[in-house]
């Protein structure tokens, strides 16, 4: 009789160990398993990042109500504890989740920093701490980056005195604005205001998806913006900036380096500069550089200026060519 119980307790075993196909992890339409000499444990899903939408979660995986779920296009592609199922990699057993995809209107909707709404879907705004990025102060900005009206600028991007603006700019706040007299001296999107361009407010409420805007253009926080892929596709006075037209207020300096100069007179800051020991010597050169400071020639407005952008002014005052007023 105890031969016969011993021989029953051996077929179990050989049994048990025959449903793990000699393998040390399977899954079957009751999860998935980790198999040893000993038997075999179930395996979970691994854990999942929550998410609000595709946006938070990594590339190639995308975001539903059990958070960020990898892709698939079999079982291979999956981590333990899951199998591809209609292109998702879930447990056997465990329901298929909700996705969340991140749909908005506005980048309101999207309730987290750094993301922007673009046709219908929050996405990371890849420039956020960089330019364009909305900041309220340069704290909120990428090092490099300077917090300028609203929207982070880069550093090298920012000008501060007219010089470095190029002919016919004039630096207001950071950013080179084109004078004027009248609106058609402006590029599209701003106006002429007291002899300068001004960015016209860009109208909201006008899309949800860039179906809703005319040709070329995508719907941005529910306003049409051009979208381009070159600065040729934005006309006179605007680039393209991460795939939407921008104003150029960037700086277009006189010089970008020494070759650029006559012999003796290096490029600094964008302007062929004069070397000087007083003052005087900057008088016989050119009137407009009549100040010595740090050993170049200046105007009068760099060697008195008492701002960088807008923000160092007291209210109501704009940071013109590096002075208030």
């Amino acid at each position: 009789m105890r031969t016969l119980q011993i021989f029953s307790l051996v077929l179990a075993a050989g049994f048990a160990l025959s449903a793990c196909n000699h393998e040390d992890y399977y899954c079957d339409d009751t999860g998935c398993f980790y198999c040893d000499g000993l038997g075999c444990r179930p395996i979970e899903a691994p854990p999942r990042p929550a998410c609000l939408g595709d946006y938070e979660c990594t590339a190639g995986s995308v975001c539903t109500d059990a958070g960020c779920v990898a892709e698939c296009a079999a079982d291979a592609d999956c981590p333990q504890g899951t199998v591809c199922r209609d292109g998702a990699c879930l447990n056997p057993t465990e329901p298929a989740p909700t996705p969340t995809p991140g749909a908005c209107s506005v980048t309101a909707d999207c309730a987290a920093s750094g993301v922007i709404c673009v046709d219908g879907m929050c996405i990371a705004d890849t420039t956020c701490g960089g330019a364009g990025c909305d900041c309220a102060t340069s704290a909120d900005c990428s090092t490099g980056f300077t917090c300028i009206s609203g929207s982070c600028h880069a550093d090298a991007d920012i000008c501060h005195f007219n010089a470095e603006c190029g002919p016919g700019r004039i630096c207001i706040d950071g950013g080179c604005t084109l004078g004027c007299d009248a609106t058609a001296d402006c590029p599209t999107g701003q106006t002429c205001e007291a002899s300068i361009c001004r960015d016209v407010p860009v109208p909201t409420g006008e899309c949800v998806a860039n179906a809703d805007c005319a040709s070329g253009q995508i719907c941005v926080d529910s306003s049409c913006i051009d979208g381009c892929a070159a600065d040729a596709d934005c006309g006179t006075g605007r680039y393209c900036n991460a795939g939407t037209c921008a104003i150029d207020d960037r700086p277009h300096p006189f010089c970008s380096s020494d070759a650029d100069c006559e012999p003796g007179h290096p490029c600094v800051g964008g302007v062929c500069r004069t070397p000087c020991t007083e003052s005087a010597q900057c008088l016989r050169v050119d009137v407009q550089f009549n100040f010595c400071l740090s050993g170049f020639c200046a105007t009068t407005n760099e060697a008195t200026s008492d701002c960088a952008v807008s923000a160092d002014c007291s209210a109501g005052k704009d940071c013109i060519d590096g002075i208030c007023s």
